[in-house]
C-alpha cells in the first residue's frame, strides 16, 4: 500500500494563508488612502468597510489554519479540537460583517443616487433663476430709465409752462423796439428749447421702451435657434426653420424677443428625446408677423394647458415655474400675444403673434404672393 505525504498539501495551504494576509492587508492599505483623498465618495467607502472585513476574515482563517498546522507538528492536536468551533464562529461572524456591509452600502448606494439627482435638480433650479434674474435685471434697467426720464419731463415741463406763458403776457404789453421786449424773447427762446428737450424725454414713453426698434421676426427665429443648436444637438434633437420669403417687420426689444424665443425652445429640447424634431416656422398672418414653435415631444395634458402660463407653474420637477409667464410678459410688453396648444399628431405648439410695423404688413403679404 502507497501512502502518500500530505506535506506538500499543508505547505501550500501555509503559504497561501500567509500571502491571503499579505493581499488583504495591501488592499485595506489602498482603500485607506483613498478614502483619505475621497472622504465623502460612497463606493470609496463601501471599498474600506469591504477590505476591513476581508482582511478580519483572512486574519480569524488563515491564522487558524497556520496555528493548526503548528499544533499539530508539535504535537498538540487536541488543543486545536478546542479551538477550532472558536475560529469556526469567527469565520461565520466575518462573512456576517461582510453580507451586511455589502447590503448596508447598496443602501447607501441608492439614497447618494437620489441626492446626487436632487443636486442636480438644485443646480439647474438656480441656472435658471441666474438667467432669469440677469434678464429681469434688463428689463427693470430699461423701465427705470424711462421713469426717470418720466419724473424729470413732468417735473420740468410744469415751470416751463408757466415760464413761458408768463414771458408771452409780460412781452404783449411792451414795444417791440424796447430793451426789455429783447431780453423776454431771448427767455422765450430758452424755454422753447427747454420745452424741446422735455419732449425728447418723453419720446421713449410714447414708443413704449427706450430700446424698442424695428426688427425682423425671420433674424431673430434664426439666431434663437442657433442660439440652443448646442443644445439640442448633445440631446439629439432635430430642430428646423421654416422662414418666411420676405421680411417680417415689427417694432420691439431685439434682446427681450430673443430670450423669450430662446426659452421656449429650451423648453422644447427638455421635453423631447433623442430623434424627435421642433420645427420653427416664421409667417405673416392677416393682421400680425406670427413665429410657430411645434415640437412632437410627450406633450402637456389638456387640463395644465390652462394654468401653463401661471406664475410657479411647472409640468416638470425641479424646475421654477416661471420662465413662461416672464416669456408672456416680454411678448404683452410688445402688443403681441402668446397661445399654447397640444399638436395634431402628439407634442405642443407655441403661436407668437407681433403686431407689424405700420404699412409693413401689406407689403410682407404682397411679397408672399409674388413669390409664390
Amino acid at each position: 500500500m502507497i501512502t502518500w505525504s500530505l506535506a506538500p498539501v499543508w505547505l501550500i495551504d501555509f503559504t497561501g494563508s500567509l500571502g491571503m494576509i499579505i493581499v488583504s492587508t495591501m488592499c485595506l492599505m489602498t482603500t485607506r488612502a483613498m478614502a483619505r483623498s475621497f472622504p465623502e465618495n460612497a463606493l470609496v467607502n463601501y471599498l474600506l468597510w469591504f477590505t476591513a472585513a476581508i482582511f478580519a476574515f483572512s486574519i480569524s482563517r488563515s491564522a487558524g489554519h497556520i496555528l493548526q498546522h503548528i499544533l499539530y507538528f508539535t504535537g498538540h492536536s487536541a488543543v486545536w479540537k478546542k479551538l477550532s468551533p472558536f475560529s469556526g464562529s469567527i469565520n461565520t461572524i466575518t462573512f456576517v460583517v461582510i453580507g451586511s456591509v455589502t447590503l448596508y452600502f447598496r443602501r447607501m448606494e441608492t439614497i447618494m443616487k437620489r441626492m446626487a439627482r436632487d443636486r442636480d435638480k438644485i443646480s439647474n433650479f438656480s441656472r435658471e433663476l441666474l438667467e432669469l434674474n440677469k434678464d429681469i435685471e434688463t428689463i427693470v434697467s430699461d423701465r427705470t430709465r424711462l421713469e426717470i426720464a418720466l419724473r424729470i419731463a413732468h417735473e420740468v415741463r410744469n415751470p416751463a409752462m408757466i415760464i413761458g406763458g408768463l414771458v408771452r403776457r409780460m412781452n404783449k404789453n411792451l414795444a417791440d423796439d424796447s430793451p426789455e421786449s429783447a431780453r423776454f424773447k431771448q427767455i422765450q427762446e430758452q424755454v422753447e428749447n427747454l420745452e424741446t428737450l422735455v419732449g425728447k424725454l418723453d419720446l421713449p414713453a410714447k414708443k413704449g421702451s427706450g430700446s424698442f426698434s424695428s426688427l425682423d421676426l425671420n433674424v431673430l427665429a434664426e439666431e434663437a435657434v442657433d442660439a440652443v443648436q448646442a443644445e439640442a444637438d448633445r440631446k439629439g434633437v432635430i430642430v428646423f426653420l421654416d422662414r418666411a420669403a420676405a421680411p417680417l417687420i415689427f417694432q420691439g426689444s431685439r434682446h427681450l424677443v430673443k430670450i423669450a424665443l430662446m426659452h421656449i425652445l429650451r423648453n422644447s429640447i427638455e421635453a423631447c428625446d433623442g430623434g424627435d424634431t421642433i420645427q420653427v416656422i416664421t409667417e405673416a398672418g392677416d393682421k400680425s408677423v406670427q413665429v410657430r414653435i411645434e415640437d412632437n415631444g410627450p406633450g402637456i395634458p389638456q387640463e395644465m394647458v390652462t394654468h401653463i402660463f401661471e406664475p410657479f407653474f411647472s409640468t416638470e420637477e425641479g424646475t421654477t415655474g416661471i420662465g413662461l409667464p416672464y416669456v408672456k410678459q416680454i411678448v404683452e410688453d410688445h402688443k403681441g400675444t402668446i397661445a399654447l396648444a397640444g399638436g395634431r399628431e402628439g407634442g405642443t405648439v407655441v403661436v407668437i403673434n407681433f403686431p407689424p410695423l405700420l404699412g409693413e404688413l401689406s407689403r410682407t403679404q404682397t411679397g408672399d404672393r409674388a413669390g409664390g
